[in-house]
């Protein structure tokens, strides 16, 4: 395990020693090169475009997904996520053009996916907010530009 890679995880309380027993490290990199190391990383680092919309703690870091769709999938591929918890691996395969069905018993989780995943009219989208911030300075009019 890297030093700064084994400070970051001590910081964190991991047990370094639990986790250099059980893996071998020098081989997961061979085999994955260093991508998927995001220990050091902060939150609002290690996530990217719809994954930010909302604070799920249990999702996966997208880049993460992204290494392992690009190593074992192509375009136009299909790929099951039997959990899909807020839709991660469901939006991270259709960026790079692979179909994905999802998995998920979690209403609220269902929920997030549906709003990540659907697709949108940016022009009304901009309107909606445009007309949004309006309304809130005509409620608040404090409220700053």
């Amino acid at each position: 395990m890297l030093e700064a890679d084994k400070a970051a995880a001590i910081k964190f309380g991991i047990d370094t020693h639990l986790i250099e027993e059980k893996t071998d490290t020098q081989r997961n990199i061979e085999i994955l090169g260093d991508e998927p190391t995001f220990i050091r990383i902060r939150e609002f680092q290690r996530t990217k475009h719809v994954h930010r919309l909302h604070p799920y703690l249990g999702k996966f870091i997208p880049q993460l997904v992204e290494v392992f769709l690009k190593r074992y999938f192509t375009t136009g591929d299909t790929i099951l996520d039997p959990l899909s918890g807020s839709g991660t691996a469901l939006i991270e395969a259709n960026v790079l053009g692979m179909n994905s069905v999802g998995i998920e018993l979690s209403p609220f989780n269902v929920l997030i996916q549906e709003v990540k995943a659907r697709k949108y009219n940016i022009s009304e989208v901009e309107r909606e907010i445009k007309d949004a911030l309006k309304r809130l300075k005509v409620f608040s009019p404090q409220s700053t530009d």
